[in-house]
């Protein structure tokens, strides 16, 4: 059997943005393959002659919804199809049967806006409570979670690893605090997925949210939800299209004239027609997640990542988190942490830094004020080094 190290530098060579820059910018936006886009073309040329191959595209479909499952060790009827990891959010938002006096527990200083608009929404229409929890030096604080929630608290939502500083969230005692309150909990893994292990049994979550354009190598407008088959089919979906629920053998187009039965599990939450061009790639991008095998991956980019954070740090770089540990996953941050919670322009050493490694083909981004630098199955050792002798060069 090849080892991982060979099994990763041949895929890479199946990225060609890695032949003209180094990509450490997989948290705004992950890279494709050539396998990935040539997966998409059938599909496309049936379209282009007006061949219909709907038939084909739900059958891969449902496959894509398999693999996806396979990937996060749940079982194909507790994943929906969606448009991105926000409709998930929005799906379960909006599916609870809210209860004035109710509350929502998140830390919205570290999560995307997507996980924080729908709260919001939620807390107007519906008269319930935000339970607003502070960072802890860039952390999302698992005790404080666990200490705001009560048998009033519906949901905890929460991001796997926050978009920056990009730390790991430790969810496993706040699941099983969710567990004894009989809390819904729900993760954001946009930045996770496809990059670290992800296992529901194990972290413990309801529920768990992510778009396919990120960790899953895929393209934007496609995503999947999972739902606990036991939650799944206690909540109420807010829209209902053909595909949600259960006519038997009866065909897409046949009429519904009277009451309907929801499917069972989560594809009950699947609304419209699919983006099959997003399926298909997503087929075929998590089958090359899973040949390398995702324990894998995560061994090899969080080696990556602590590699990097060690060489920024010796540079005399303001390294979020300081020396890499338990919090570090592919994301490496650089900055003053304060950005992340007060009112504050970019720190122009820090866009001055991120303005020369661009101009030396090195793709990374701004966020919240910070730079950061985001990794995955085509990073290599050089390339890190490359990075780390840069930023010296900047220094002097």
């Amino acid at each position: 059997m090849q080892s991982t190290s060979l099994r990763l530098g041949v895929l890479r060579k199946d990225f060609p943005a890695t032949e003209s820059a180094i990509y450490m910018d997989v948290a705004n936006q992950g890279l494709i393959s050539s396998t990935t886009l040539e997966s998409i073309e059938p599909h496309l040329t049936n379209r282009l002659y007006g061949r219909n191959d709907e038939e084909s595209m739900l059958y891969h479909v449902e496959r894509t919804r398999a693999r996806f499952a396979l990937m996060i060790g749940a079982v194909k009827n507790e994943i929906a199809i969606t448009k991105n990891a926000s409709e998930g959010i929005n799906i379960i938002a909006n599916a609870i049967d809210w209860r004035p006096g109710d509350n929502v527990v998140l830390c919205p200083k570290l999560e995307h806006a997507n996980n924080i608009l729908p709260w919001l929404q939620i807390k107007v229409r519906h008269n319930v409570e935000l339970r607003v929890v502070e960072p802890d030096r860039g952390s999302i604080p698992t005790d404080a979670i666990i200490k705001a929630a009560d048998s009033r608290t519906r949901v905890v939502a929460v991001a796997t690893v926050t978009m920056v500083p990009g730390f790991r969230t430790v969810l496993e005692p706040i699941a099983e605090a969710c567990k004894r309150l009989g809390t819904f909990l729900l993760a954001d893994a946009t930045q996770s997925v496809g990059i670290l292990h992800t296992d529901v049994a194990q972290l413990g979550v309801d529920g768990l949210a992510v778009s396919t354009v990120k960790g899953l190598m895929g393209l934007y407008g496609s995503g999947f939800l999972y739902c606990r088959q036991e939650w799944a089919d206690r909540l109420n979906p807010a829209y209902l299209a053909r595909f949600s629920v259960d006519l038997g053998n009866a065909p897409e187009s046949a009429p519904i004239l009277n009451s309907v039965k929801l499917r069972d599990g989560a594809p009950r939450f699947d609304i419209g027609h699919y983006n099959f061009p997003g399926m298909l790639a997503a087929y075929v991008s998590m089958g090359q997640l899973l040949e390398v095998g995702t324990s894998e991956i995560e061994r090899s980019v969080t080696s990556l990542a602590k590699r990097l954070a060690s060489g920024l740090l010796e540079a005399g770089l303001p390294v979020c988190g300081g020396p890499p540990a338990s919090h570090t996953g592919s994301i490496v941050a650089l900055g003053d942490v304060a950005a992340l919670t007060e009112a504050r322009t970019t720190d122009s050493r820090i866009q001055s830094l991120h303005d020369y490694l661009l101009d030396n083909r090195v793709i990374v981004s701004m966020r919240r004020g910070m730079l950061r630098f985001s990794l995955h199955l085509y990073n290599t050792a050089d390339e890190v080094d490359r990075v780390v002798d840069l930023a010296k060069l900047w220094l002097k």
